[in-house]
């Protein structure tokens, strides 16, 4: 399951939700559905990484696979999101 950030759901309450409905994986997009990268520039990627984290503490799954949509224009972005977000991969 993919989400974007939105109000007035918080990350934690919204990832908690997908893993309670049994959900394998999870995608989370760093823009709001407002937002655009010509817009609004960089993607947030420090909530992608606090999604990754509550996703991996509260399934107990330390693997517990979190991916990471947006930000990556050349290929030297995808090492930087997955140093800054604990990813465990990316789409674009």
């Amino acid at each position: 399951h993919e989400f974007r950030f939105i109000d007035p759901i918080t990350i934690e309450e919204r990832v908690r939700r997908l893993i309670d409905c049994g959900v394998d994986l999870i995608t989370v997009h760093g823009r709001t559905r407002f937002e655009n990268k010509v817009a609004v520039g960089p993607v947030n990627w420090d909530d992608i990484h606090a999604a990754a984290t509550i996703a991996r503490e509260y399934s107990g799954d330390v693997n517990f696979p979190v991916f990471s949509n947006g930000g990556i224009e050349y290929f030297s972005d995808i090492q930087d999101c997955f140093d800054k977000t604990l990813c465990s991969g990316v789409m674009s």
